[in-house]
C-alpha cells in the first residue's frame, strides 16, 4: 500500500516538473528569438552563422542537445514540450525567418517575442490549477489503487 501511494507522490512531482519545464521551454524559445532578433539588428548575417555564433544554454533551454543545430531541430527536440497553439506558432517562425529584408525579420522576430510571452504568461497563471489537478488525479488514483488492493 505504501508503495502505490509513494508511486502516486513521485508521479504528481514528475508531472510538476514537467508542467514546469513546459513553461521554461517557452522562455526559452523567447530567449533564442531575442538573440536572433539581435544578431539580425546589428550584423545582418545568415542564419547559419547567427546560430553557430549562439550561446549553448541558448538551445539547452529549448531541450536540444545538439552540437551544431539549425532551427528545425531546435523546433522538433523542443516538441514534447510544446501544445498545440506554440507548436503552430513555433513551427511558423522556423519558416519564416529565413527570408525577408532587415525590417521585416526584426518585425516578425518582435511579434513572436510578443506572442510568445503573452503564452507563457498564460501558463504561468494555469500552472496552480495544473498542480492542483494533476496532484489530486495521480494521489487519487494511488489512493483509490491501494484502498482495492487492500
Amino acid at each position: 500500500m505504501i508503495l502505490i501511494l509513494g508511486t502516486g507522490g513521485f508521479a504528481t512531482v514528475l508531472l510538476v516538473r514537467f508542467e514546469r519545464r513546459k513553461i521554461s521551454v517557452l522562455a526559452g524559445w523567447s530567449d533564442l528569438i531575442w538573440y536572433i532578433r539581435s544578431q539580425i539588428d546589428c550584423y545582418l548575417m545568415p542564419m547559419p552563422e547567427i546560430l553557430a555564433g549562439a550561446d549553448r544554454a541558448l538551445f539547452e533551454a529549448c531541450c536540444c542537445a545538439e552540437t551544431r543545430p539549425n532551427l528545425v531541430a531546435v523546433y522538433h527536440s523542443s516538441q514534447f514540450y510544446l501544445d498545440r497553439e506554440s507548436r503552430r506558432l513555433l513551427c511558423a517562425f522556423v519558416r519564416e525567418i529565413g527570408s525577408g529584408y532587415r525590417e521585416e525579420l526584426l518585425r516578425r522576430c518582435d511579434y513572436y517575442i510578443a506572442t510568445l510571452g503573452k503564452l507563457r504568461e498564460k501558463r504561468l497563471e494555469e500552472l496552480p490549477a495544473r498542480i492542483r489537478i494533476a496532484a489530486a488525479v495521480c494521489l487519487g488514483i494511488a489512493a483509490m489503487a491501494s484502498i482495492l488492493l487492500w
